[in-house]
């Protein structure tokens, strides 16, 4: 009887011990979902390209999918092609089922955005079985809780999930701390030195000055609350009040014109309860909307996120992307509010 008694104790000290982590993958039903951030992000991603020696790819971000739209790019690549981490981070997401969707890696990434790839090899070598498991799906010792560093090889391309019909490739997300995906394709095209430029994926990514400046929502007061503008009745002068509490001024009438069509919305505040809310910097012109160049500088740029200037390396450049009549967009930056923006890679595509 002792024996049997202790056959099944043993086996469901087992079942307790495999049932988390069997249940978990199951139930798993997205890869948008995510534990609160430790880091605010403070500046754009900054990765390496995710699969070794480059891939096929293009800007297939938002197009339409059955159930939704892409939220990411698909970069087309042999079978048991390396895959790399684009950033370094902790991986908080390695299903040993494989989920519906394909094998998959979530990371944390250290710069406080989020990493996902997705349709992981399932197959064993030089075959289509499907029968690969994880062995054939993440590389040595890659497991959820692992910290991995940039560029380090943490799987393999694959055709996982829903990806059987389509050819093997990498998906690849980029997401923000609150989960919601942005476009990877401009910052895949800066880790192969693609410098190209859309406008609309400019201003896509900055939809208002707090996205635009990658400000966390932290604090705000009682004169200043996030997302509007407030000025005193003596001075002209206007500010943004941004998610992380302070306030943030419009240096000229052109920059505001580039965010707001007029001043129906700004909020008249006493000098006193202005003095209250600290000082967080200058507002930059808004990405897409306008080219630039300072005073001083027959140099034109266009505009990124958080004041990212990138310069067009020829006229032929600006035509491509502002037309032909380029140089009625250009607008001057006085050289005291330069220091204001960072110049990022020049467009060379």
């Amino acid at each position: 009887m002792n024996k049997y008694f202790n056959i099944l104790v043993i086996t469901a000290i087992l079942l307790f011990l495999n049932t988390p982590i069997i249940a978990w993958a199951q139930l798993y039903s997205g890869y948008g979902h995510y534990n609160p951030p430790t880091i605010i992000p403070s500046g754009p991603p900054d990765i390496i390209f995710p699969v070794q020696g480059g891939a096929s790819f293009s800007d297939d971000f938002g197009d339409p999918r059955s159930g939704g739209t892409h939220e990411g790019n698909d970069l087309m690549a042999p079978k048991m092609t390396p895959i790399l981490a684009a950033r370094g981070g902790q991986i908080v997401f390695a299903p040993i089922t494989e989920p519906s969707y394909g094998y998959m890696l979530s990371i944390s990434g250290d710069d406080g955005y989020k990493y996902n790839y997705i349709h992981i090899n399932n197959d064993t070598p030089g075959t289509d079985d499907g029968k690969g498991g994880t062995i054939y799906a993440y590389a040595p010792g890659i497991q959820q809780g692992v910290t991995v560093t940039q560029g380090q090889h943490i799987a393999w391309v694959g055709d996982s999930g829903d990806a059987e019909n389509t050819g093997p490739h990498l998906h690849f997300e980029i997401r923000l701390p609150d989960g919601s995906p942005i476009d990877p394709y401009p910052y895949l095209n800066i880790a192969l030195k693609i410098y190209t430029y859309s406008i609309t994926a400019a201003k896509a990514a900055s939809p208002t000055i707090n996205a635009d400046k990658y400000l966390a929502t932290s604090t705000t007061t009682t004169f200043c609350a996030s997302g509007s503008l407030i000025r005193t009745p003596l001075n002209y002068s206007v500010y943004y009040c941004g998610a992380d509490g302070r306030r943030y001024v419009f240096p000229n009438a052109q920059t505001y014109a580039t965010w707001y069509k007029d001043f129906s919305t700004v909020k008249l505040i006493a000098l006193e309860d202005l003095s209250n809310i600290r000082l967080g910097g200058n507002v930059t012109y808004r990405p897409g909307v306008k080219l630039v160049k300072i005073q001083t500088d027959p140099k034109v740029y266009a505009v990124e996120a958080n004041g990212t200037l990138r310069l067009m390396l020829t006229p032929a450049l600006a035509a491509k992307y502002y037309g032909a009549s380029w140089a009625k967009n250009v607008e001057d930056i006085p050289d005291t509010f330069f220091t204001n923006y960072k110049v990022g890679p020049a467009i060379t595509n």
